[in-house]
């Protein structure tokens, strides 16, 4: 089909020529000085257009899409003194979208090997809250106080830090790698951290990270670069490290000292099956230190998978904030008093699924403590046991997927969630 693109062109070229000489045959006779003369196509003409043709159709952009659409049911939420989600009702339900990312890349070249990436998630401000809070109008970044306006029929006032239209850039990176022993990774990103918080969204084992994979201390990006090699033999073993340094003030931020933060993860694989690794953080915030280091193991088996994290840290609360969330402070209708200060938080979780054809049942325990420093009003235990049923189509294209969560503070039960996700990716 190639080949005969040329020959196409120019017999489309020819028709065309000879409509027109019958064309001006017909007409009256013009000055010679008003006669424009027709356009001469040759074969390099004809031998460009066709190399940029197959330029287009060689091109490896790729466009990725990953839409997440929730049905949520909250039991036991609802309390006046700080319940999970306010209501008349001792429950909550409601319809949202979890994650909507559009990402587009590229690749290109071997010697060095250039790629980039952008991943944008619209849905963020809506499904975060960001702005304000639930059911709060959002509106663009403005001279602060404006107002009172009219949006949608409602009296809003346009707050200076309402919405950031930055904050909708997840990724935005670029790589350049002579080796897989060496890459080098500049711009934003999920930097060096724990297992469950660096996996993508779309390839979880179940619908929510677990206390510390999302929550506390992974599932984070940041602005800066990073050195990550893969495949590294080293006897039996494969070797994997990445090496970050970053702004440490969290994703879509400006900087927020001069200091820089560091992170860094090596882990070992044998025989594709059995997975180690340990990762660490070390940096200073505004307010005071943060450091963490964590342990995390997984092994699969045909159809099972077993996976377990421990990650121990140190961070000072006042230096929590919705881009860079290092600490957990859920809702909770019980009496809770939020840690303030220099704190010491530790988190873990064990998890098992079983896939059999397209279907996969999980079951997954985690723990989340506040603050382990000893007579601490923070030192409690928050746990959360989460049951998860998945069914897959499409070649895994598309997820259904139906999760129990049960919510316990110190050992008595909190709150029940439900949800219900249906997930294409793309």
């Amino acid at each position: 089909m190639k080949k005969l693109l040329p020959f196409l062109v120019a017999l489309l070229l020819g028709v065309q020529g000879t409509t027109v000489k019958v064309w001006a045959e017909n007409e009256s006779k013009q000055d010679s000085d008003s006669q424009d003369s027709p356009p001469v196509v040759t074969v390099s003409d004809l031998e460009a257009l066709n190399n940029r043709i197959s330029a287009i159709e060689k091109s490896n952009v790729k466009v990725g899409v990953n839409l997440q659409f929730w049905y949520t049911h909250v039991s036991n939420g609802s309390a006046s003194s700080g319940g999970l989600y306010p209501s008349s009702k001792n429950q909550w339900d409601a319809f949202s979208f979890k994650r909507g990312e559009i990402s587009i890349g590229s690749e290109m070249g071997t010697d060095p090997k250039i790629s980039w990436l952008i991943k944008l998630d619209p849905t963020q401000a809506s499904f975060n809250g960001v702005g304000g809070n639930q059911a709060t109008l959002l509106s663009y970044e403005t001279a602060p106080g404006i107002g009172p306006v009219t949006v949608n029929g409602k009296s809003a006032t346009i707050k200076e830090d309402a919405v950031n239209p930055f904050t909708i850039a997840k990724d935005l990176f670029g790589k350049v790698s002579y080796s897989p022993l060496a890459t080098l990774i500049f711009g934003q990103n999920k930097f060096a951290q724990d297992l469950e918080g660096r996996q993508a969204t779309n390839d979880l084992d179940f619908n929510n990270y677990s206390n510390i994979g999302g929550n506390a201390f992974g599932n984070k990006r940041d602005i800066g670069v990073q050195l990550t090699g893969t495949g590294i033999p080293l006897g039996p073993l494969q070797v994997e490290y990445v090496l970050s340094v970053i702004q440490g003030s969290g994703q879509s931020t400006v900087d927020n000292n001069v200091d820089k933060d560091f992170a860094g993860r090596v882990s070992v694989t044998y025989d594709k099956n059995l997975f180690i690794g340990a990762s660490a953080y070390d940096g200073w915030e505004p307010n005071g230190a943060r450091w963490d280091i964590g342990f995390e193991g997984r092994w699969t088996y045909n159809g099972l998978k077993i996976q377990a994290e421990f990650i121990e840290g140190n961070l000072n609360t006042l230096d929590n904030n919705a881009a860079n969330n290092s600490l957990w402070t859920p809702s909770v209708p019980s009496a809770f008093s939020t840690p303030a200060g220099q704190i010491n938080p530790t988190g873990y979780y064990v998890s098992a699924n079983y896939r059999y054809k397209d279907f996969r049942l999980g079951a997954r325990w985690d723990g989340y403590n506040f603050n382990q420093w000893p007579n601490d009003p923070a030192n409690t235990e928050w746990d959360t046991f989460t049951v998860g049923l998945d069914w897959f189509q499409g070649k895994d294209t598309y997820k259904l997927s139906l999760n129990w969560e049960n919510h316990l503070l110190a050992g008595v039960d909190e709150y029940n969630v439900w949800t219900l996700q249906s997930q294409i990716s793309l």
